[in-house]
């Protein structure tokens, strides 16, 4: 991407307002200027002109701009015009409708916004994803952005933000400078596993000391069911009516059986529906190698044959499991409860039939005494499950081991991959720490350090793959030489990916970061960062700064050379400053 020119026109005034063309390659300096001799330089704009292209690159719109009245009454349009493969695209923004975007691909820009798309702000963001060329393989632009166009409140504490999710920002940092950004997260997936099956064993062990009781307590259900069976079977009927009475007990123990046939079914229901979740769990964890594919061809642009062959044999197996076990278990479900169903319309008419004979019984709590005994044995039904699930989870122990085994030496497998193709950028990786080199001496006639590499630790508290950066200058502690370690650190990244021909992020933009280092370094390594993208014939640096922050003959040939693509300044009218005047904010 190419940022050609900024634009911002007034609705209100029917007029471009101001518009400021810049360089295609090389620097871009936006400059604070005096208007008199001992004049402040802040608060002219430059900020804000670097949060309006930060603006209209997807960020927020900057509070200054939409608390501002001024700008609300002059009803400002800002627009980039960019270059992205040869296509010509105006990307704009209303400050008065700051949740919604425009797009306009075209030669020419026009005010008219009914030939423009109007996006809200998501989808405006992903057109600009989809134009920097970041896929779902890779950090969304909205992600990089902060490190593309630092501020100068927070972005030069170091070459990481503060405050950021340090695995997110390893991964940005490593796509910035070409390196395989995917490595943590798939390790992550297989020590999340084994976090679960660590955690299972904790609980296994913990069922160490109880588990003989939990046996003996098995056996004692079990041996109370029984007693309850016997005392339902061998309940007295008294009565003179022989025949209600044989009726009786031929449909007692018909009922009885019944009951116990309804609490087996429901068990049985009961193990087929954990069945299936088990089945479903494993078919999603299965379906996670799917991404694996994807990964190969980024990192090594194939997928090895035999790799591709185990997945299929897994995928088609889980999926064999899915499409036959699962069904399978789904009909035994639907089945036992149509006969649960059924069982309990026969138990219904049972019980009437159990009623109406044993009322001409002077024993009219026969019934009831039954049905007493039978939601006792139900009870005893919950407890046993209960037990018989702490006695199988123990039983599980030796498996777990395994398990717990076999996923650590997928971790180690998966960490010497990583390793492997890591060692494979070492070529590379050199390159980089030699442009840093490079531009350290240029600044200061020094070396520098910056190195990558890979953490390779197996414990579940090691950040496993991830690339920790080291980036060194002598005498870093110093304000000046810690903005000028981040500035030559982010200029790494953009040359070598100008090298490398990556061309979908090719600007850097830096505010603020130059007030602090020596004017000697500063001007030495403006001078060779513009040669060298010059000589390059693409890349874009764009920074700010303040005009007692450079000598006055190293400016005068800036702006001979054109280098100078904005100069801001504060006067009796302020038409000078970036607006052309004055917002009624502290910052501009």
């Amino acid at each position: 991407m190419i940022i050609k020119e900024l634009i911002v026109y007034s609705f209100n005034e029917s007029k471009t307002i101001e518009n400021y063309p810049f360089n295609l390659c090389g620097i871009n300096i936006i400059l604070g200027e005096r208007r008199e001799k001992g004049q402040e330089t802040n608060g002219v704009g430059k900020s804000t002109m670097i949060d309006t292209i930060n603006y209209l690159l997807g960020r927020e719109c900057p509070k200054e701009l939409s608390k501002s009245k001024v700008l609300r009454e002059k009803e400002l349009f800002i627009v980039l015009n960019v270059e992205v493969n040869m296509k010509n695209i105006f990307l704009g923004r209303n400050l008065l409708k700051p949740e919604e975007g425009y797009i306009l691909e075209s030669e020419s820009v026009s005010f008219e916004l009914s030939y423009w798309i109007k996006e809200d702000n998501e989808k405006y963001r992903e057109y600009i994803n989809s134009i920097v060329e970041l896929t779902k393989d890779t950090p969304r632009f909205t992600s990089l952005r902060e490190y593309i166009i630092r501020d100068e409140k927070t972005g030069f504490m170091g070459i990481g933000l503060p405050r950021r999710n340090a695995a997110d920002e390893a991964k940005y940092l490593s796509y910035l400078f070409n390196i395989p950004t995917g490595f943590e997260e798939e390790i992550k997936v297989i020590k999340n596993k084994l976090k679960t099956v660590n955690n299972k064993l904790k609980l296994i062990n913990s069922l160490k000391n109880e588990i003989v009781e939990l046996k003996a307590k098995q056996k004692e259900i079990l041996r109370k069911m029984k007693d309850i069976d016997s005392d339902i079977k061998n309940v007295e009927i008294v009565s003179s009516l022989k025949d209600s009475a044989k009726k009786y007990n031929a449909y007692r123990k018909k009922y009885n059986k019944i009951q116990n046939e309804i609490f087996e079914l429901e068990y049985i229901n009961k193990q087929y529906k954990l069945n299936i979740e088990d089945l479903e769990e494993k078919l999603n964890e299965i379906k996670k190698l799917n991404d694996i594919e994807s990964f190969y061809k980024q990192l090594i642009n194939y997928f090895p044959k035999q790799i591709s062959k185990n997945q299929t044999e897994i995928e088609a197996f889980y999926e064999y499991m899915v499409d036959n076990r699962g069904k399978y278990f789904k009909f035994k479900i639907v089945e036992t409860e149509l006969s649960i169903k059924k069982l309990k319309v026969e138990l219904k008419t049972l019980e009437q039939q159990i009623k109406h004979y044993s009322s001409v019984f002077k024993q009219t709590g026969i019934l009831k005494d039954i049905t007493k005994m039978n939601e006792e044995k139900n009870l005893l039904f919950q407890q046993l499950d209960v037990v018989r699930g702490k006695i199988s989870l123990y039983e599980e122990k030796a498996q777990t081991n395994a398990e717990i085994t076999s996923l650590k030496q997928e971790i180690l497998r998966e960490i010497q991959m990583k390793q492997d193709i890591f060692n494979e950028k070492k070529d590379e990786l050199k390159e980089i720490g030699e442009i840093f080199n490079v531009l350290v001496n240029e600044a200061y006639g020094e070396e520098g350090l910056l190195e990558f590499e890979i953490n390779s630790g197996t414990k579940l508290t090691d950040s496993t793959g991830r690339i920790k950066i080291t980036c060194e200058i002598e005498d870093e502690e110093s304000h000046g030489r810690h903005y000028m370690k981040v500035n030559i650190f982010d200029l790494t990244w953009l040359i070598y990916r100008l090298k490398k021909e990556l061309n979908n992020i090719t600007f850097l933009i830096h505010d603020g970061s130059y007030s602090k280092p020596d004017k000697y370094a500063k001007i030495k390594l403006l001078r060779y960062v513009d040669s060298a993208l010059v000589k390059a014939k693409q890349g874009q640096y764009f920074v700010t700064v303040n005009i007692d922050e450079l000598d006055d003959e190293d400016l005068k040939k800036f702006d001979e050379a054109g280098k100078i693509v904005a100069k801001f300044r504060r006067g009796n009218n302020d038409t000078e400053r970036f607006l052309g005047f004055r917002i009624s904010n502290k910052r501009e």
